[in-house]
């Protein structure tokens, strides 16, 4: 039986849907998990043939996982991750056990932002930065001379936890104490501050070619952190600012030596030039794949297995429309009671999409990471503009009734 194995998904987005792509493609699907509550909500989950538990998810433990489907009759054609951090070490396994020609060692160094910035630090859209050690002199780096505002982030960071926009010495000096108390043995990563525009940028390359998928510029709302709360799909992008962005991409896929691979990269324009904020060895969570699907009629986390299976993705446009997806975050603490609006937000004109991902009961909270957006509206338009009032306008039917939380809580 043609099996594919997933090492772990999220319960919606980009991950979960590529589950349902392979089971659509006639797979036998097998997820590796470590969340038990993926097993209490079995039933949500019919597209995923067997879901494997476990406690702690370590190479070996993978490899006996495996061996045992192999034994029952299972035919492994491929073993991939759509979620860090184990997008590497699913393409290690599916180069060995599948005969996959995935560029392992570049996914590895998107993994980890340091080595992302080392093995890129010749190339020009790297910013100005450096690698504090977890064994050095805090007093010492606190005190010397910085050029502020700056970043300090985890090299393991995702979703914008865990990255920080530092302003004096006051609040350097808690952050890092918070990395080290949290992160004692982790590098920290201290990068220039860039002010620009911000763009996310899918790409997928394909024995060398490097394709880019599409483009998103990104709406940034910064609160409590920097969290992005719209994408903007790019149709129009002027030739010359597409020409210095595609050369960008490529510089930078060659310097990681990207043969074989899906990312997206978030970067920004910055007098000019373009600057690599951060890369990913992945597409984009979130609604990712359900935009460039709308936009374009491509679906990319099916041409990322077609790549991990061996075969040659199909990137052709089968349509292009202009898109606009507003992300849901709220400003308070509580429990969530209710949600209203989400039929009227639905029909209002060229929205294609209203979910909501949170559940009643949750606890929500202002958002930190990209984790507490609590949903999402995606509209389409005849332009740009009107496809960002579409969703503007179906957001604005949504209502999110809370109550605070005890004391206790």
């Amino acid at each position: 039986m043609e099996t594919i194995i997933f090492i772990e998904t999220t319960k919606s987005g980009s991950s979960r849907e590529a589950v349902k792509t392979a089971a659509r493609l006639g797979f036998f699907t097998v997820l590796f998990t470590e969340k038990e509550r993926l097993l209490e909500q079995r039933k949500e989950f019919p597209d995923i043939t067997k879901m494997v538990h476990f406690e702690k998810m370590t190479e070996d433990h993978i490899r006996e996982k495996i061996s045992e489907l192999q034994i029952q009759g299972k035919v492994i054609k491929t073993i991939i991750s759509f979620v860090d951090p184990f997008v590497s070490l699913a393409a290690q396994l599916s180069n060995e056990l599948c005969n996959s020609q995935i560029s392992v060692e570049a996914l590895r160094n998107m993994e980890d932002k340091t080595s992302t910035r080392s093995a890129l630090k010749e190339n020009s859209t790297t910013p100005k930065f450096e690698v504090f050690q977890p064994m050095a002199n805090l007093s010492d780096f606190i005190n010397k001379e910085h050029e502020y505002p700056f970043i300090v982030k985890s090299p393991m960071s995702k979703a914008s936890k865990d990255v920080y926009l530092v302003e004096n010495k006051i609040e350097l000096k808690k952050i890092m104490k918070k990395f080290l108390r949290l992160y004692p043995d982790q590098q920290i990563l201290i990068e220039e501050y860039l002010d620009g525009p911000q763009y996310l940028v899918e790409v997928l390359v394909h024995k060398g070619k490097v394709n880019i998928v599409a483009i998103f510029k990104q709406e940034i709302t910064k609160e409590l952190k920097f969290i992005i709360t719209g994408y903007a799909v790019q149709l129009n992008v002027k030739d010359e600012l597409y020409k210095k962005l595609s050369s960008t991409v490529e510089s930078i896929m060659n310097d990681l030596k990207v043969t074989n691979a899906a990312c997206h990269l978030e970067i920004r324009y910055v007098n000019g030039n373009w600057k690599l904020i951060e890369i990913n060895p992945r597409i984009s969570g979130g609604a990712m794949n359900r935009m460039i699907e709308e936009a374009f009629g491509i679906n990319l986390v099916e041409e990322t297995i077609k790549l991990y299976l061996g075969d040659e993705p199909n990137l052709v446009r089968k349509h292009e429309k202009h898109l606009y997806t507003h992300y849901i975050t709220i400003n308070a603490v509580g429990r969530l009671l209710k949600v209203t609006g989400k039929k009227r937000a639905s029909s209002e004109p060229g929205v294609r999409e209203v979910y909501i991902k949170t559940r009643k009961k949750a606890v929500i909270r202002p958002p930190i990471s990209m984790g507490h957006r609590y949903g999402y509206v995606m509209a389409i338009g005849d332009t740009l503009e009107e496809a960002k009032a579409n969703a503007m306008n179906a957001y604005n039917q949504i209502k999110f009734y809370i109550e605070p939380l005890s004391e206790e809580i």
